[in-house]
């Protein structure tokens, strides 16, 4: 017995340091492992700098509390945000018109998941241009600029309105701001079609205003549809995470909306415009989770006439919606979460 005692320990201290040199390394990896594992998920974000945007540029603290890290893709256009999600960004913003495009240029690889703002574009009038009626815009120098979904949802409006488009002088102008605000002020244009904040600034300056009649938003077909929350489909291949971003996207959209101050103030440092403008801005958006499909349908049908498409792809525009994640994420129906009306 002392024979193979002696043995059997001539043996380990042979192998010792070996095996401990195994045990470190394992419990190196064990520690990387674990590091690894808290790691917070990177999620890219590609977005403009716009009010409507709030519930992203802000997701910030909401986000790190649920274990993801936000890097943020500015992008100035829808198109340049849609391509930034085809190009493999997780997820970004898109208009209602972006449906059609993707469905006619054979997009595969991008879906919307969510609504984000109604509203945030319109008309305003020059002060002394009293205008009570839709009709009153006949004969009346707007300016706007061609092609935006702006100008789309005005001409539709108008016309469901039973204005004659033909009897407005519309006016192209650039989407910029400074140079409409000017022809505004000085008398050149009479009204103005654009975006927040840029309308705004006219109405806090006092020589703009937004007629009571004439919001391009309240029309029962087009309605006041702007931006909608979009993701690349690889980002959806893992459903829980999605689904736990999602969560963390509605907290952070639902906490600005009730606490309308934080938000103007973040918006405010995050496009470098005054707080007053800002706060006229945030009372002509409606910020919610969800996106009237209907709406976008009935926008694609028009694609041909104002050429974002080449044909009508409104057939389409449907697969390139799934609430199913954000209903996952809320605890709501999905024929909720896709339409603003009965």
């Amino acid at each position: 017995m002392p024979a193979i005692l002696y043995g059997f320990l001539g043996i380990w201290r042979r192998y010792f340091p070996t095996v401990a040199a195994l045990l470190s390394l394992a419990s190196i990896i064990g520690v990387a492992c674990n590091v690894a594992a808290e790691e917070p998920k990177h999620i890219r974000i590609t977005l403009a700098r716009s009010v409507s945007a709030i519930p992203l540029w802000g997701i910030g603290p909401f986000a790190e509390k649920a274990g993801f890290r936000v890097e943020y893709i500015p992008a100035g256009t829808n198109a340049d945000m849609q391509r930034n999600l085809q190009s493999g960004i997780e997820l970004g913003t898109l208009g209602y018109q972006s449906p059609a495009i993707m469905a006619e240029q054979n997009v595969a690889n991008v879906k919307i998941i969510a609504g984000e703002q109604l509203g945030g574009q319109n008309l305003i009038m020059r002060k002394g241009i009293d205008v009570k009626s839709w009709k009153d815009l006949e004969g009346k120098r707007i300016g706007r600029p061609p092609g935006s979904y702006v100008t789309i949802l005005f001409t539709l409006a108008a016309k469901e309105n039973g204005v004659d488009i033909s009897k407005v002088n519309l006016i192209s102008t650039t989407s910029a701001g400074p140079a409409e605000l000017q022809a505004l002020k000085s008398g050149d244009l009479d009204g103005l079609v654009l975006w927040s904040p840029v309308l705004d600034r006219a109405v806090v300056e006092g020589y703009g205003y937004y007629p009571p009649c004439c919001d391009i938003g309240k029309t029962e077909k087009y309605g006041a549809g702007n931006q909608i929350l979009a993701a690349n489909t690889d980002f959806l291949k893992d459903r829980d995470l999605a689904v736990r971003f999602l969560k963390v996207y509605s907290e952070s959209l639902d906490f600005y909306v009730k606490n309308p101050d934080k938000a103007v103030n973040l918006i405010t440092e995050y496009t470098g415009v005054s707080k007053d403008v800002i706060a006229e801005a945030w009372k002509h958006g409606i910020w919610d989770v969800r996106a009237d499909v209907r709406t976008m349908v009935n926008v694609a049908k028009q694609g041909p006439t104002f050429g974002f498409s080449k044909a009508d792809m409104s057939a389409k525009v449907p697969g390139y919606v799934d609430m199913s994640y954000l209903s996952a994420a809320t605890g709501r129906p999905v024929d909720q979460l896709t339409r603003f009306v009965d």
